[in-house]
């Protein structure tokens, strides 16, 4: 296995360092409370009917992101940290195929070492090049995503095997967006991640927001997960659940927003746009050229908050309106030209997401079980 190099003392250094840069509250002082994600390019191996990037940028467009812009951005990244003023950053690599350009991968993680205090990177791939990357490229890469697409399980397994043995990552995180093929085998998918010690993330086709029965089947699978995920609990795993329902939840017990959309993130696309939403590739609020970039990356339309003008006064008596925060403002603006209203998910979240609080209710008593049979020494 690879060793990483000294960028991660740099990161140990950030963690432990009170520089008075903002930082999570106790128990997540390591969470990113900003996050740069980089749309280097649009090319990939692949055309997912499900995709963002492909659903809103057209079948053929395979921008990559020049040199000019792309020089001008390695200099940008570090000027928004420092204005920013907060700890710990993430920035990721998305795309398209991220894995197709490696060395600009290098080259931003050298700029972010040698220009910040360090940020945790992570990349999300489809994996069909895991066996011809340059791993040297990615020795600072820490998570890596891999999405499931339609391969089977066992090539799945194979490619992650792949990661785990040649790369520095501390954790793999398997990806499925439940189109009707994933919908149907996402209990083979969930006993694979769980056995293997991966985390899990799931993503609905947005594409198909205003499907009733869609919902419906969702709604009915989410049952069977979360039957499958207590079994796991019961037998000792660690189940994470903060990736279950398509977008980051770092706590199901958290009294503010969890969501960074339209405050403290920046997605940079290939011709050096930026906008709030990760899912958006066409909503934009500035380019990495413009001065002033705070100013522009706080966008109010996506502030993913159910305090927010257009969101029902149901939404804001609801018993899990902390997580909910009213549903996505761009699934809404995607689908109905709105923001107004409330969330596609909603009935899914009104049932499941008390569910997975209760996932992590049975795993903090078996931790105290097991602490009170076996106290440390």
């Amino acid at each position: 296995m690879r060793r990483q190099t000294e960028h991660v003392s740099q990161l140990k250094a950030m963690y432990a360092l009170e520089d008075g840069r903002v930082k999570g509250p106790p128990g997540w002082e390591k969470f990113p409370l900003f996050w740069f994600l980089l749309f280097l390019s649009y090319k990939c191996t692949r055309r997912c009917a499900f995709c963002y990037s492909f659903n809103q940028v057209g079948e053929g467009n395979t921008t990559e992101m020049d040199d000019n812009t792309f020089s001008r951005l390695l200099e940008w990244i570090p000027e928004v940290w420092r204005l920013n003023n907060v700890k710990v950053n993430s920035i990721g690599f998305l795309g398209g195929e991220p894995l197709l350009r490696t060395d600009r991968i290098k080259k931003v993680m050298d700029s972010v070492y040698k220009n910040t205090q360090g940020m945790q990177g992570y990349l999300y791939t489809n994996g069909d090049l895991i066996d011809s990357v340059n791993w040297d490229d990615l020795e600072d890469i820490q998570w890596i995503s891999t999405n499931v697409t339609d391969i089977p399980v066992e090539e799945l397994a194979r490619r992650m095997e792949i990661v785990r043995t040649r790369s520095n990552v501390i954790n793999q995180t398997i990806v499925a967006t439940l189109d009707d093929f994933n919908l149907e085998r996402i209990l083979e998918i969930t006993r694979f991640g769980m056995e293997n010690r991966y985390r899990l993330r799931y993503y609905r086709d947005l594409f198909r927001g205003k499907d009733a029965e869609y919902h419906k089947r969702i709604l009915s699978k989410y049952r069977e997960l979360c039957d499958l995920l207590e079994g796991y609990v019961e037998k000792g795993y660690e189940v994470h659940t903060t990736f279950l329902l398509d977008t980051l939840v770092p706590s199901w017990n958290r009294e503010s927003t969890p969501y960074p959309c339209g405050r403290r993130l920046a997605k940079v696309n290939p011709d050096g746009t930026f906008g709030p939403c990760i899912r958006n590739q066409k909503f934009t609020t500035g380019t990495i050229f413009d001065p002033n970039p705070l100013e522009k990356i706080n966008c109010s339309t996506f502030h993913y908050d159910f305090t927010n003008p257009g969101v029902p006064d149901e939404c804001k008596e609801c018993a899990v309106k902390n997580i909910c925060q009213g549903g996505c403002p761009n699934d809404r603006l995607l689908l109905t030209g709105s923001v107004a209203g409330k969330s596609f998910m909603c009935e899914i979240h009104k049932e499941i997401i008390p569910r997975l609080r209760r996932l992590d209710e049975l795993q903090a008593g078996r931790r105290s079980t097991e602490t009170a049979a076996f106290p440390p020494m």
